[in-house]
């Protein structure tokens, strides 16, 4: 399939489509002007947080990193306001991602990690979405091979609903299925997994994927539609 070639003129990351699905009209502008012309100089919220989610992601969901992490924010001094402020939810946020109960699968079987892949977007009806996800993971249960991957969601002030995470765990699957696998590989809807943080939720692909991706067509249907007014 042609879906991971480059020059489509509509560009949205996963996450911004997620909120663009419950937004207002005015909201939906917002999101559609952002997206035209972005911001090369914004300041990435919470690196170390979700760097240390990633990496027990990465390892069994070990929590070693993520206490480690608390560790080492709670002994930060930060001067400056920003700094004050992210190292706090920072420190909430990890705390949260402990009480989130991850898979069973994920911390029985060991996995690998895919770090080389394509692409890190799709083209859907005509719109590029930026998936990106944090982690990627190939499992073997009984000889056959199974990909999943995770999105992470951190926003004190925006916690996404079900229906958010379901696009953005139906998308994950979607860009696993047309961008990663290969040799054979199985996708699993159970392991394609938007984490909201804050939300203290894991959400997989839905059992009607097909429907929830009609969903997305018509999101991506508005997206083209207003970019042209936004």
């Amino acid at each position: 399939m042609s879906t991971i070639k480059k020059g489509s003129n509509y560009v949205i990351s996963i996450n911004q489509l997620a909120d663009f699905s419950v937004a207002s009209e005015a909201k939906k502008r917002r999101i559609i002007r952002q997206q035209k012309k972005p911001n090369k100089f914004l300041v990435s919220w919470y690196q170390l947080s979700k760097s240390r989610i990633k990496k027990t992601l990465e390892n069994n969901c070990d929590l070693t990193p993520v206490i480690e992490g608390i560790k080492e924010l709670v002994n930060r001094k930060p001067t400056k306001p920003r700094q004050v402020l992210d190292r706090q939810v920072s420190i909430q946020a990890l705390e949260r991602f402990v009480n989130i109960k991850l898979p069973t699968l994920l911390k029985d079987i060991p996995y690998e990690i895919i770090k080389k892949v394509d692409a890190k977007s799709i083209i859907y009806k005509g719109v590029e979405i930026i998936v990106s996800p944090e982690v990627i993971f190939k499992l073997k249960i009984k000889d056959k091979e199974y990909l999943g991957a995770v999105k992470i969601h951190i926003s004190k002030n925006n916690i996404f609903d079900n229906n958010q995470s379901r696009c953005i765990s139906s998308l994950l699957y979607k860009y696993l299925n047309e961008v990663v696998v290969k040799n054979g590989e199985k996708v699993m809807p159970e392991l394609c997994l938007s984490i909201d943080v804050f939300g203290e939720k894991v959400i997989p692909v839905p059992r009607n994927v097909e429907k929830k991706l009609g969903d997305i067509e018509i999101l991506c249907e508005e997206v083209k539609s207003l970019w042209q007014v936004a």
